[in-house]
């Protein structure tokens, strides 16, 4: 006989009763491996999606910030002004790293790492030198690269 014929038989040799709180613990202790397995699963699965949102939402408040800084940059332009543009790209690339920097740290780290790190002091920086002959002029940014 296999081991399951015999598992059987000891269990026909069992009082109802027992038999029964056998099978409602057996029900139960079921229950609760699919609910964990189910849980498990449902982390996963609703963790990419969430995370796959937060990354379109970055996205979208990045290109809207981007918009709003090449609109401010233009606006208070000086026209006669002969110096290109940062690349908006540039400014895109940088709201989209800090909106990230923001799932991991808290506005006012980001704020002081910014502020520390990525713009340049415009009163104590050094002049910069006079372009020689035949180049081209450096392109200056209010933020470091």
């Amino acid at each position: 006989m296999s081991a399951l014929q015999d598992f059987f038989q000891e269990l026909s040799k069992l009082q109802p009763t027992t038999l029964a709180a056998v099978t409602a613990l057996t029900t139960a202790t079921g229950a609760v491996i699919v609910a964990v397995i189910t849980g498990l699963i449902t982390k996963f699965v609703v963790g990419a999606r969430d995370r796959q949102d937060r990354e379109v939402e970055w996205r979208k408040h990045a290109i809207e910030l981007t918009k709003l800084d090449l609109d401010r940059k233009l606006k208070t332009r000086s026209p006669t002004e002969t110096r290109p543009l940062r690349p908006s790209i540039l400014d895109f690339l940088a709201n989209y790293r800090d909106l990230q920097d923001l799932d991991k740290a808290a506005p006012r780290d980001l704020y002081a790492t910014i502020l520390a790190m990525r713009i340049k002091k415009q009163n104590t920086s050094a002049p910069e030198p006079a372009p020689k002959p035949g180049k081209e002029p450096p392109i200056s940014s209010e933020f470091d690269d």
